[in-house]
C-alpha cells in the first residue's frame, strides 16, 4: 500500500511540464504575482495591485471625504474635516451629515451669483426674480437674511459645485439624523440666546447651527423669533390651486423635537441653507 502511494505521489510530481511554475498563490501556471506592496494579488486571488491613496503613499488608507479633503490613514486629518466657502464677500463654515455637505450657515448674500443684485423686499412691488429682507445683526457682526423662494430658481443665488437642498434632500438629511421625529434637537444650536426656552432636545451635534430666527411675514414683518427656523427647499408643492405656488421648507420649532417638512407661501421669506452638489 505504501509502494502505491509513493508511486503516485511521483507520478504527479512529474506530471508538470519543465515550462511549468508555481505562482505566490500555489498555482500551477497561475496568473498571480507579488506587487509593490509585496502582496499577492491577481489571478486567482481575487486582489487587485496596491495603489498610491490621496496622501501619495503606496497602498495607503486614505480616501476623499464628501468635502474633497484627504482624510485617515497617514494624514493626521479627521473624517469629518471640512474647508470654508468664500462667496460673494461672505465666508462660511461648511459641515458633513451623512453623505451629504451643507452651510454650517444661512446664506447671507445679497446678489446672484452673476452679481446682479437681489431687490429687497417691497411690498408695493411684484416679485418676479426673487427679494431679500437684511435684519442687521450687531452683536455678531453678520446679518440674516430671509429670501423669497423665487430667489432660489434655477440655482441663480448658488456658487458653483452648491446649490439650493431639493424636498429629496431634505429627506435624507432627516433620515441620517435618525428621522423626522429626533432631527430637530440635533439641528439646533443650543441655548437660549437664539431660542426661546424650553429649546427642547437641542443638542447641534450635527454642527447645522440652526438658529430661532422666525419668518418674513407676507407684510414684511419678523414673526415667531425665537420659537421657529425654516428654510427653502427648491421644489413646489402641487396643491392644484395655480394662484398660490406654495415650495417645501424644513421646519424646526423651541418646544419640540420633529423637523417638520412643510410647503409654505411664496410670499414668505425664509433663510436658504446651500448643499453641496457632489453628482
Amino acid at each position: 500500500m505504501i509502494k502505491k502511494v509513493y508511486l503516485f505521489s511521483f507520478a504527479m510530481f512529474f506530471s508538470c511540464d519543465v515550462g511549468d511554475y508555481q505562482d505566490c498563490n500555489s498555482v500551477i501556471n497561475g496568473g498571480a504575482y507579488f506587487d509593490e506592496c509585496g502582496n499577492c494579488v491577481g489571478g486567482r486571488t481575487g486582489l487587485t495591485e496596491c495603489t498610491t491613496d490621496c496622501n501619495g503613499t503606496l497602498g495607503g488608507t486614505s480616501f476623499l471625504n464628501p468635502c474633497d479633503i484627504c482624510v485617515a490613514g497617514n494624514t493626521g486629518i479627521s473624517l469629518d474635516s471640512c474647508t470654508s466657502l468664500s462667496y460673494n464677500g461672505e465666508t462660511y463654515r461648511t459641515i458633513i451629515i451623512g453623505n451629504q455637505v451643507w452651510l454650517g450657515e444661512d446664506l447671507r448674500t445679497k446678489n446672484f451669483n452673476n452679481n446682479l443684485p437681489i431687490p429687497d423686499f417691497d411690498i408695493s412691488e411684484a416679485d418676479s426674480i426673487g427679494t431679500k429682507l437684511v435684519i442687521p445683526n450687531s452683536a455678531i457682526q453678520t446679518d440674516q437674511v430671509f429670501y423669497s423662494p423665487l430667489a432660489a430658481l434655477n440655482n441663480f443665488i448658488a456658487p458653483d459645485g452648491w446649490r439650493v437642498p431639493t424636498k429629496s434632500d431634505i429627506e435624507s438629511l432627516l433620515e441620517q439624523l435618525g428621522g423626522d421625529s429626533i432631527a430637530s434637537g440635533k439641528l439646533k444650536e443650543t441655548e437660549y440666546e437664539n431660542w426661546n426656552f424650553p429649546n427642547q432636545f437641542a443638542t447641534n451635534e450635527s454642527g447645522f447651527s440652526a438658529k430661532g430666527t422666525g419668518y418674513r411675514a407676507s407684510l414684511g414683518t419678523l414673526k415667531n423669533v425665537g420659537e421657529r427656523y425654516s428654510f427653502w427647499s427648491i421644489n413646489t408643492f402641487d396643491e392644484g390651486d395655480t394662484t398660490n405656488t406654495l415650495y417645501w421648507t424644513l421646519r424646526l420649532s423651541f418646544n419640540s423635537n420633529y423637523a417638520i417638512l412643510a410647503p409654505d407661501s411664496a410670499n414668505i421669506g425664509h433663510p436658504i441653507r446651500l448643499i453641496k452638489d457632489n453628482k
